[in-house]
């Protein structure tokens, strides 16, 4: 059952659908769509007490003047991945042309393909000045050995640092295993991260720390998570385990608000829908971030995050610094930042 869950979180599942012939499309057709879509929620969705709400939408929706309208699949698509995504954010309806080659279908490229192409998300790895280090990615990929690898030497290049500020601002999520991994680095025992509960089977499976890792395990080096509102999916489980593990100090703004695995699901003529077919249970909070996001500890806007982070990694490690050179970039560095946002603060007087 393990295996199954990690597939719907981390890869997208296999389609087999029945070729069209164009874009457009008739009033019957919609029905049928949106007979197809209710079914599919109705069946798979895993909120259920959320489904009447939901099963409203799709009659207003059928009335709507953009939806009777609409004479493209594409069209008619985006408008009922926007009504639906009201409830849930991890929601879509797409359409391709399944007449044309996989290659030449106009989708966008799928997430873990991006992420596979773009060395598993990770933008940047940084040794900030007073030993502080710094690590931007935008997604969390799916975990195999090439990924592993890159998250592997990332987290080598920050292992003798003083405190370490993860960037999740633009982190769109991706796979749970793949927080399991980078988590693991940062907690002496084993530790329950988080688990996922099926709809589809009933079952719940827990997510933990892995008991070996390639590398120093750092248990207590001081963390800071910076957050953004385009902070999503797997990223905010990131985020939200370490804030109620007090593990880390979450510093920025409030996330995007989803927490339910999903997987795509065939309508016909093209069609198929991302439906949540999972939800985050996590072990302390029994609970997790859907619709309402996590709750930075600091809160500002995102573009200071940083600046606020550093300015607090380099207050807490001064506290424990016996190195007169470290000290005196430590108080350098802070001098630096007070000096900027004087300036900054006197532009937006004048």
């Amino acid at each position: 059952m393990r295996k199954l869950l990690v597939r719907w979180i981390t890869v997208y599942c296999l389609i087999f659908s029945f070729p069209v012939m164009s874009d457009d499309i008739i009033g019957e057709e919609k029905i049928a769509l949106l007979a197809s879509l209710e079914k599919n929620i109705k069946e798979k969705y895993v909120l259920i007490d959320n489904i009447a709400k939901i099963e409203h939408t799709l009659r207003k929706i059928s009335t709507n003047s953009n939806f009777l309208k609409a004479e493209s699949k594409k069209e008619l698509a985006s408008i009922m991945s926007a009504e639906l995504r009201k409830h849930d954010k991890h929601f879509t309806v797409q359409w391709r042309d399944l007449t044309k080659e996989p290659e030449k279908q106009e989708i966008n490229e799928g997430w873990f393909a991006k992420l596979k192409r773009k060395n598993s998300g990770f933008n940047k790895v940084e040794i900030l000045d007073g030993n502080i280090g710094y690590i931007d990615f935008w997604g969390l990929d799916e975990l195999n050995e090439v990924s592993r690898a890159r998250a592997e030497n990332t987290l080598a290049l920050v292992s003798e640092v003083d405190a370490l500020i993860f960037d999740l601002r633009n982190n769109g999520g991706g796979s749970a295993e793949m927080v399991q991994l980078i988590s693991s680095y940062f907690f002496d025992s084993k530790t329950h991260l988080n688990s996922f509960y099926s709809r589809m089977t009933g079952t719940t499976s827990e997510f933990w720390t892995f008991d070996k890792i390639n590398g120093v395990k750092k248990p207590n080096l001081p963390l800071y998570i910076l957050t953004s509102k385009h902070t999503f999916s797997a990223a905010e489980e990131f985020a939200y385990n370490f804030k109620h593990l007090k593990r880390a100090t979450i510093v920025g703004e409030q996330t995007k608000g989803g927490a339910n695995p999903w997987q795509y699901f065939e309508l016909g003529d093209g069609f198929r829908a991302a439906i949540p077919i999972a939800k985050a249970v996590n072990p302390i909070t029994k609970s997790n971030w859907e619709a309402v996001g996590v709750k930075p500890h600091v809160d500002t806007v995102s573009h200071k995050a940083l600046e606020v982070a550093y300015k607090m990694a380099l207050i807490e490690i001064k506290k424990s610094a016996d190195n007169k050179y470290q000290i005196k970039d430590i108080d350098a560095k802070l001098a630096e930042l007070a000096e900027l946002s004087r300036n900054k603060s006197r532009k937006s007087d004048s």
